[in-house]
């Protein structure tokens, strides 16, 4: 005698059924933020932070402002935004990307500051 067969074959099928969802979003309203993965410097360019978009949207020319563990937070403007070696104008949440800083120096960003507007 078997017991619980058809109890398997109900879980079974939920655990392996997706559900639908479209791409991350946030509202629009809601602040940029942005936790830096990595840090790194380009001779000519400046410091490159990457990371993913989780909230709000950002834009070449935005006032953002990093904040680090245990210093006073720092102002910055976006003077580049890459995603995938692509040069783009925007990125919006989910997006993974490099947001370039030309006044920042390598000291200033490491991986888990949080850059946001």
């Amino acid at each position: 005698m078997v017991i619980g067969v058809g109890l398997f074959k109900r879980r079974n099928k939920e655990l392996f059924t997706v559900p639908e969802s479209g791409p991350v979003t946030s509202h629009p309203s809601s602040g940029f933020r942005m936790v830096v993965d990595d840090a790194f410097f380009i001779r000519g360019r400046g410091v490159v932070a990457t990371g993913m978009v989780q909230a709000g949207a950002i834009a070449v020319g935005a006032r953002v402002t990093i904040e680090r563990d245990g210093r006073p937070p720092l102002p910055a403007e976006v003077a580049g935004i890459e995603m995938f070696r692509r040069k783009v104008t925007q990125a919006n949440a989910g997006d993974t990307v490099g947001l370039l800083f030309r006044e920042v120096t390598r000291d200033d960003i490491a991986g888990g500051d949080v850059v946001r507007t």
